[in-house]
This record gives structure tokens, C-alpha cells and sequence, in this order.
């Protein structure tokens, strides 16, 4: 009797072993990327932040280049700090400033 039990537990030794494995490594792949499928994720997301460096890198070098041209015996530094006032809406204490209407469209009277 306890050789047949020790022949039964040594036959299913082996599938158990191979279906523990199999609902381990099963369950890694439902529950967490393993493997090609990771692969696949993180190739995406390299390409995606490959295409925005390049867009910031093309943008750095329009600003490089505009910089560039500012020397500093080629522009006047009252024309620089106004258009510096201009784009950033700022002012002095001591300006003043005119508020103009937004410019709509033209109509016929």
C-alpha cells in the first residue's frame, strides 16, 4: 500500500511542478509586464521621447540662431528693453500705460 502511494506521488510529482511553474510565470505575464511585451512598451516609449527631444532640440537652435544676431553693436539697448517690455507686458512705475480696445472687424457704415 505504501508503494503504491509513493508510485502515485512520484507520477504527479512532475505535472504539479510543471503547473506550479506554469501559473508562476502565467501570472507574472497577467498581472506585470514580463518579457517581449515589456520590450514592445518601452521601445514606444524611447520613440516618443526621441521625437520630443528633437522637437525641443529644433527649437533650442531657431532660439541659438536668434541670439546669435543680437550683437551687441547692432541693436539699440532702449529698442531691446521696450520690445522686452512689449512682449512681456511689463512696465516701470514711473510709465504710463495706455490700454488700447482689442482691434475688431472692420465693418461698412
Amino acid at each position: 500500500m505504501l508503494r503504491l502511494m509513493k508510485l502515485r506521488l512520484r507520477a504527479l510529482l512532475p505535472p504539479a511542478l510543471f503547473l506550479g511553474l506554469t501559473f508562476y510565470f502565467g501570472w507574472n505575464a497577467v498581472h506585470g509586464r514580463s518579457g517581449l511585451e515589456a520590450q514592445v512598451g518601452q521601445r514606444a516609449a524611447l520613440a516618443a521621447a526621441q521625437a520630443n527631444f528633437a522637437a525641443i532640440d529644433a527649437q533650442r537652435q531657431v532660439w541659438e540662431t536668434r541670439v546669435a544676431g543680437l550683437a551687441n553693436a547692432s541693436i539699440d539697448p532702449d529698442v531691446l528693453d521696450g520690445q522686452a517690455r512689449k512682449i512681456l507686458n511689463l512696465a516701470e512705475p514711473g510709465d504710463y500705460v495706455v490700454e488700447l480696445d482689442a482691434p475688431g472687424p472692420k465693418t461698412k457704415r
